[in-house]
C-alpha cells in the first residue's frame, strides 16, 4: 500500500463511523498478533486527535523508528480499509461479485477448476441481476479461459453460450462506455461555458448532439445504457433551456429505478441525480406542484434508505434535499420557513465542510443570503454575501458572483444606505471590468442603482418603472430568463412599483 502520508491517514480514520471502528478493532486483534498490533496503537493515537499533527502523532509511539512510522501508517491504512471491504461487502453488491472473482481465482489457482467455474456462475448471475457489465464480461472472459484450456464436460452447448453471451455483454459495454463519453462530454461542455446564450450556440450544440445520437440504437441497450442515455439528454436539454425536455427525460431516469428497483442497491446516487434534474427544471419552470411532488419523494426516499447509505450518498442526499428545501421557500415566497430550514443546513455544511467543493458552499451561501433578504433579515443576508465577494468564495462562478454583488446592492438599498450604494459600486467596478462576458442582467440592475445613487428619494419609483418594462424584456427572452430564476430582481423591482413585499410578490 503506497500510502504513508499521515493526513491521508488521519482523515480515512476520522471517516469512520463508530460501527466500523469497532468491526475494524475487532478485525485487526483476530488477524494480528504480537508486534502486529503496533498500529492498533497508531489507531488509536490518531483517533483521538482533533487535527493531523505528524510530530504529536509520532511522539506519541514511544517504541516505534522513524523508518517503522511509515510502514506502520502503510500498514494502518491497508488494515482499515480490508476491514471496510468485509463490513460493506453485504452494502454493496459490486464488493462481493469482485470477491467471488477473486475466489474463483484462488480456487483456479489450486487446480479446482470446476470449484472454480461453479463460483463464477454465482458471480455471474449477481452481475447481470445488479447489471454490472463490465464484471459480467471479465466472469465470462475466466469462464472461457477455463473452458479452453480443460476438460470440463460443459459440452459444446456450452462453447456456443458462452460466445453469443460474450458478444451480447460486449455490446453492453461499448454502448455504456459511447454513451458515459457522451454524458461526460456535455457536462464538461456546461462546466466551461454554462448555458448556450444565443441561437448559434444553440445550433451548433444542436449539431453537435444529433450526431453523436444518430449512432445510439435505442431497441437495443439495456438498462443501464438507458440511463446514461437519459443522462445525455438531460444535459443536452439543460444547456439548451429546453427545461420542460430536461424534465421529461429526468422522469424517464426515474422510473427506470421505479421498474427495476434492483438498480437502488446498485447505485442509489444515480437515482438522487435525477431526482435533483428533476427538480432543478421544475423550478425553472416556476412549477410549484411537480418541485413539490418530487421533492417530497426524494425525502422520503432518503428517510428510507438513509441507515444503509454509506458517507459520500449521505453528503449528496444532503446536497440534494437540502439544496431541494431552499429552492421551494424560493420558489413559493415563504421566506419566513427559513428560519427552520436554515439552521439545520448550515449544520450539515458544518459537518461536511471538509468533503464539499467550495462551489456546493457558495450556492447555498447565495440562496441563504437570498430567503434572508426575502425574509427582511438584511443584516443576515449581507453576512452570507460577505462570505461569497470578500472572503472565502472568490473565483468561483462567475455568475453568482455577480449575482452577489447585485444582491448586496438591493439589500443596502433595503435599509437605506445610499451611500454606501455608492461606495460599493465604486468597489465593484473593477470586478465588473475583469469578467469575461457582460450579463443583461447585471447591466440594467448596475444602471438601475447608478441612476437611484443620483436621483432624489421621492424619484426613485419612476426609475424602478422604468427599470420593470426593461426586465419584463428580459423576461420574455429564454437566454436570460434563467438568469432571473438565480436572482429575481424582476420580482423585487415590481415590489417596489406596487409598494409591497418581495413575498407578497412572488406568491402573486
Amino acid at each position: 500500500m503506497p500510502i504513508s502520508k499521515t493526513n491521508d491517514v488521519f482523515l480515512l480514520v476520522k471517516s469512520l463511523t463508530i460501527a466500523e471502528k469497532r468491526h475494524f478493532k475487532s478485525y485487526s486483534q483476530r488477524n494480528q498478533s504480537g508486534k502486529g498490533l503496533k498500529f492498533l496503537k497508531l489507531f488509536d493515537v490518531i483517533d483521538k486527535q482533533k487535527v493531523s499533527n505528524d510530530e504529536l502523532i509520532f511522539n506519541e509511539l514511544k517504541d516505534v523508528s522513524k523508518s517503522q512510522y511509515a510502514n506502520l501508517k502503510r500498514h494502518l491504512y491497508s488494515q482499515i480499509l480490508s476491514s471496510l471491504k468485509i463490513i460493506n461487502k453485504s452494502k454493496h453488491p459490486n464488493i462481493q461479485i469482485r470477491e467471488y472473482i477473486d475466489f474463483a481465482d484462488t480456487l483456479y489457482g489450486k487446480g479446482l477448476y470446476l470449484q472454480a467455474l461453479k463460483i463464477l456462475e454465482i458471480a455471474k448471475r449477481e452481475a447481470k441481476k445488479y447489471h454490472f457489465n463490465y464484471m459480467h464480461l471479465t466472469i465470462i472472459e475466466f469462464e472461457k479461459q477455463i473452458e479452453m484450456r480443460h476438460i470440463t464436460r460443459s459440452g459444446s452447448e456450452k462453447v456456443g453460450q458462452l460466445v453469443t453471451e460474450s458478444n451480447e455483454t460486449n455490446k453492453r459495454v461499448s454502448d455504456t462506455i459511447y454513451l458515459s463519453n457522451l454524458r461526460i462530454e456535455l457536462h464538461g461542455m456546461y462546466i466551461r461555458n454554462g448555458h448556450s446564450r444565443n441561437d448559434k450556440q444553440q445550433a451548433a450544440l444542436q449539431k453537435y448532439f444529433n450526431k453523436k445520437i444518430k449512432q445510439v440504437d435505442r431497441q437495443s441497450l439495456g438498462i443501464v445504457e438507458c440511463i446514461y442515455l437519459f443522462q445525455s439528454y438531460v444535459w443536452f436539454h439543460f444547456i439548451q433551456l429546453d427545461f420542460e425536455s430536461c424534465r421529461y427525460y429526468a422522469n424517464e431516469w426515474i422510473k427506470l429505478f421505479d421498474d427495476n428497483p434492483e438498480l437502488i442497491d446498485r447505485d442509489i446516487n444515480l437515482l438522487m441525480r435525477a431526482y435533483h434534474y428533476h427538480l432543478s427544471s421544475s423550478y425553472h419552470l416556476n412549477d410549484h406542484f411537480e418541485f413539490e411532488k418530487k421533492h417530497e419523494e426524494l425525502e422520503r426516499l432518503r428517510k428510507e434508505k438513509y441507515k444503509i447509505l454509506n458517507s459520500n450518498s449521505q453528503i449528496i442526499s444532503f446536497l440534494y434535499v437540502h439544496s431541494g428545501r431552499l429552492d421551494k421557500i424560493i420558489l413559493s415566497g415563504s421566506f419566513e420557513k427559513g428560519q427552520e430550514v436554515i439552521p439545520r443546513t448550515l449544520k450539515r455544511i458544518q459537518r461536511y465542510r471538509n468533503k464539499l467543493d467550495s462551489h456546493r458552499i457558495l450556492v447555498f451561501y447565495f440562496k441563504i443570503a437570498w430567503i434572508y433578504f426575502g425574509n427582511k433579515e438584511i443584516d443576515k443576508s449581507i453576512q452570507f454575501l460577505n462570505r461569497i465577494v470578500n472572503q472565502e468564495m472568490q473565483n468561483l462562478r462567475e455568475d453568482i458572483q455577480i449575482y452577489a454583488r447585485l444582491l448586496f446592492l438591493m439589500c443596502h438599498y433595503e435599509i437605506n444606505n445610499f451611500d454606501t450604494i455608492n461606495y460599493l459600486m465604486k468597489g465593484f467596478a473593477n470586478f465588473f471590468k475583469k469578467i469575461s462576458e457582460q450579463y443583461p442582467l447585471q447591466l440594467v440592475t448596475h444602471d438601475l442603482f447608478k441612476k437611484i445613487t443620483s436621483t432624489p428619494l421621492a424619484d426613485h419609483k419612476k426609475i424602478f418603472k422604468n427599470t420593470f418594462v426593461l426586465l419584463n424584456e428580459l423576461a420574455a427572452d429564454p437566454f436570460q430568463r434563467t438568469s432571473l430564476r438565480y436572482l429575481d430582481v424582476f420580482s423585487w423591482v415590481q415590489s417596489k412599483v406596487e409598494r409591497k413585499t418581495l413575498a407578497s410578490v412572488i406568491k402573486g
